[in-house]
């Protein structure tokens, strides 16, 4: 089963298409909701198309990882570098819910803003 770094790195990466990598990973039916906002999965494939348009490299350091049957707890700092220079960087702490493929099916999770 993959993992969320797995599911960042395959999202941000140029080879792949955004919908091949977001099918890869999560179900058609994935809701995630990040610091209280629900999304479904379209608004997710928007997002990322989105995050792909501004992001120069993305870098996914895990800290802590449970994986039990269907659910998955993570905590990773994710470092994204913008095409224009600046930086995003944050502590994500998420709780996941895996289909029986293996793919994410919910994911919810709080974000902390580090300043670099």
């Amino acid at each position: 089963m993959a993992s969320i770094k797995d599911a960042i790195d395959d999202l941000f990466n140029p080879r792949l298409k955004v919908e091949e990598a977001v099918a890869q990973h999560f179900t058609p039916s994935f809701r995630q909701r990040v610091n209280g906002n629900w999304i479904d999965y379209a608004s997710f494939l928007a997002a990322i198309v989105s995050l792909r348009e501004i992001a120069d490299r993305v870098t996914v350091t895990v800290l802590d990882e449970f994986s039990e049957e269907s659910r998955y707890a993570e905590r990773h700092v994710i470092d994204l570098l913008k095409r224009d220079g600046g930086r995003m960087l944050q502590e994500v702490y998420l709780f996941a819910e895996r289909s029986q493929d293996g793919r994410f099916n919910r994911i919810e999770e709080a974000t902390l803003a580090i300043k670099p």
